[in-house]
């Protein structure tokens, strides 16, 4: 019952989500993802971008081929809301309006249980889709059997700081500020009620290192941007 309700708070955001996004942090979202993107090195040539959403993060990657490797590459991104899908396939139209030959496809897929065969995926990256996973635990032993040798597994996350005058500060933005201001953006009070708690209640950076190595995956790093209020968390399949 959680992960439809969960589904059906993201089906019926999903035509002012990337607006909201924007506004809501204040154009800082931005930055997190510029941040983001340049751990992809661009020459992947198998990618999975799971909780892609209206594939804003999809779109991202394929920015960083240069001509050459796109013609080497495969790009799938998976989300569980249709409607978020819809989004991101209309991209994808523009894209072949333009006669851009692109290498995505998009499907609609649990990332606790995907399709895809062992050891296929060269980079997985899950954009603030993590909090969203109901079985968090059995996603990220999934990444991991499906990630190649050497593979990377890039996780972008909220988080929320623990102490001092900030933590208070944005707990109060959460709790008040961004609830409202998302109820007028979207009219969907429900859906950014969901977002604060999901922030709230998200494990700590160390209980994600935790989950991470006992998945099997190795040299695991974290980077921590805008008062520890968003990180970014990368591990390798060795």
């Amino acid at each position: 019952m959680q992960e439809k309700k969960v589904k059906d708070i993201f089906n019926s955001i999903s035509g002012k989500y990337d607006l909201a996004n924007t506004l809501l942090s204040f154009g800082i979202e931005k930055y997190w993802r510029r941040k983001f993107n340049s751990y992809i090195t661009g020459s992947e040539k198998r990618i999975l971008d799971a909780c892609c959403g209206t594939g804003m993060s999809t779109f991202s990657i394929l920015d960083k081929k240069s001509k050459k490797h796109i013609k080497q590459t495969e790009i799938f991104g998976i989300d569980f809301s249709k409607e978020m899908l819809e989004m991101a396939e209309k991209r994808l139209l523009r894209l072949g309006e333009l006669k851009y030959v692109s290498p995505i496809s998009f499907s609609e897929s649990d990332a606790a249980n995907t399709a895809f065969e062992n050891n296929f995926f060269n980079l997985i990256t899950v954009v603030f889709g993590l909090r969203n996973i109901i079985n968090r635990d059995k996603a990220i032993e999934e990444f991991y059997r499906i990630a190649a040798p050497g593979g990377r597994l890039l996780i972008m996350e909220f988080n929320l700081p623990q102490r001092g005058f900030f933590s208070k500060l944005y707990r109060f933005y959460l709790n008040r500020i961004l609830i409202t201001a998302g109820r007028i953006i979207t009219g969907k009070k429900d859906a950014y009620r969901h977002l604060a708690e999901s922030i709230r209640e998200f494990p700590n950076p160390g209980i994600i290192m935790d989950k991470l190595k006992k998945a099997g995956w190795k040299s695991i790093t974290l980077q921590s941007m805008t008062l520890n209020t968003c990180i970014i968390y990368c591990a390798v399949k060795q």
